[in-house]
């Protein structure tokens, strides 16, 4: 039974990191042992729209470089767009490298199978997801023992979502993966109660048997 649990954790960052961040120092990320793609693509990102955006998602990834042989970055539409499985008009930059990754770690069949039974889910379940499709999260990392992780980062004040729950449901089932969310706080401040750490983990174990 626990292996179709939502794996719910607290991480805590120092203020002045973020601060940094969203100042346009990077470099606690670009000096970590992160994989490269993600230093990449979050500098690359973080430059554009300078804020605490992608912040979360860079301090998970270099809080787990010591146990990460890889990674991406996966907020792309993977769970539904068809050039995830064909492979045609992708940026050759950061999406033509992530489809590779897919496809060595998983094959074509099992991602196209993947979006198939995405758009079933969301026919049949749509209105509770607000009328969104299920998305994939924020990062893809393989650990030391060759195991894949997807993790959805959420800062404070944000709330996950049920589409992203239903993304998060849908790959632990037919990829079987493990799937992550990391609730982030600022050192020293009240970190979310355990309460609220329960309800992800029962909202997640509704939509699971749904997918």
């Amino acid at each position: 039974m626990a292996k179709k649990k939502l794996n719910v954790t607290l991480l805590s960052y120092p203020l002045l990191l973020l601060e940094k961040w969203k100042s346009g120092d990077h470099s606690f990320l670009t000096t970590s042992q992160a994989p490269k793609y993600i230093k990449d693509i979050l500098v690359s990102k973080a430059k554009i729209r300078p804020s605490r955006r992608f912040f979360g998602e860079a301090f998970i990834a270099s809080a787990m470089a010591f146990d990460t042989i890889d990674g991406w970055y996966g907020s792309f539409k993977w769970l539904s767009s068809d050039k995830w499985v064909t492979g045609k008009n992708l940026k050759p930059r950061f999406e033509k490298p992530f489809y590779e990754a897919l496809l060595n770690r998983f094959g074509a069949n099992i991602i196209s199978d993947l979006q198939k039974r995405t758009q079933t889910y969301s026919d049949i379940y749509g209105s509770e997801l607000n009328n969104r499709k299920p998305v994939a999260p924020d990062l893809w990392l393989v650990d030391t023992s060759g195991k894949n992780i997807f993790i959805e980062s959420k800062m404070e004040g944000d709330q996950i979502k049920p589409h992203q729950l239903a993304g998060l449901a849908l790959i632990k089932k037919y990829l079987k993966s493990s799937v992550s969310l990391v609730c982030l706080h600022q050192e020293g401040k009240r970190p979310p109660s355990s309460e609220t750490m329960q309800n992800y983990i029962d909202r997640f174990s509704v939509i699971y048997k749904k997918v």
